[in-house]
């Protein structure tokens, strides 16, 4: 799910020269809400009677991070299901052009339901980081 933030060009730009640090500090917040959109999904997934491909639920995963350091500079956690009637879901921050590939419509509502704290605490964790960095300004 991309996160929208508002941001100051000169606070990005400060934050860019230390792309590494800026991603281990992204972890925190978008583990949890990764684990909370996947914990908000299992109450929405649908659970089979017969069981016999197993029950979708109990194929819940969470996954990372994975960073890229290359152009498009980004931080990934992936929270999903690996049973073969659902694919991966991502949440993660990223700088530059996000690709978006809608996931399966009950793990796109818990997605939602995660974007508002999402977006506090990807943009408290980047202040936090700027006033540590930049005491100063």
């Amino acid at each position: 799910m991309p996160v929208r933030v508002k941001v100051d060009v000169v606070k990005l730009e400060r934050l860019r020269r230390s792309p590494a640090e800026v991603l281990r500090a992204l972890d925190v917040p978008c583990r949890d809400i990764a684990r909370l959109a996947l914990d908000y999904s299992l109450f929405l997934v649908p659970v089979g009677k017969d069981g016999a491909d197993g029950h979708l639920r109990d194929t819940a995963f969470l996954d990372g991070p994975r960073y890229n350091l290359g152009p498009p500079l980004s931080t990934t956690w992936t929270a999903g299901y690996s049973h073969p009637s659902a694919g991966p879901i991502h949440e993660g921050w990223h700088w530059g052009a996000p690709i978006f590939n809608p996931p399966s419509h009950f793990l796109r509502k818990s997605f939602r339901r995660a974007r508002g704290s999402a977006r506090r605490r990807v943009a408290a964790v980047l202040q936090d980081f700027l006033a540590r960095r930049f005491p100063s300004h």
